[in-house]
């Protein structure tokens, strides 16, 4: 028996967030992806010459760092404050700083492009709106997809009825 639970509608905070944590994370995984597929940087117009005062050779480690560590860390930011989970203020807040980490390392490091002032930037909105969200409570009914086998009209038989035994 399905249940259908009613959700208040999203906030401005909540849609902007997850426009930022979702964009952020098609950006990173996108970028990642194809600086990983070819590290001379050719499909991204990226010259591995700026990598000079780096620990890198190419673009092959960068790409798979940006992919799977800034792509992924949206994207459970994003899948967070899409379910209303009550870790996703803490991981938006670590994705955010963590972008911001990343864009002043380049700018030391590599050097500086328009690119990386704004998404240090989009770091510090997402550091800004994730510290706005209402705090989620914690889920009153369990996950309809895994229903508790004690509970009574979970389908399942229960092993304390004398009927089961």
């Amino acid at each position: 028996m399905a249940r259908h639970v009613a959700r208040a509608r999203r906030t401005r905070t909540e849609r902007t967030l997850l426009g930022l944590e979702f964009g952020t994370a098609a950006s990173a995984l996108g970028g990642g992806i194809l600086l990983a597929l070819r590290p001379d940087g050719a499909f991204l117009h990226a010259d591995p010459h700026v990598l000079q005062r780096t620990p890198f050779t190419n673009w092959r480690v960068p790409g798979l760092l940006l992919a799977a560590g800034c792509g992924g860390g949206f994207l459970a930011a994003g899948v967070l404050t899409l379910g209303r989970h009550r870790a996703a203020r803490p991981v938006a807040v670590a994705a955010g700083t963590a972008l911001i980490g990343l864009e002043a390392w380049e700018v030391a490091f590599v050097e500086f492009q328009p690119l990386e002032a704004m998404f240090a930037g989009v770091g510090a909105a997402v550091v800004v709106l994730a510290l706005r969200l209402p705090r989620f409570p914690e889920p009153q009914s369990p996950d309809p997809c895994f229903p508790d086998p004690r509970s009574p009209d979970s389908g399942f038989p229960d092993p304390e009825s004398p009927a089961t035994r």
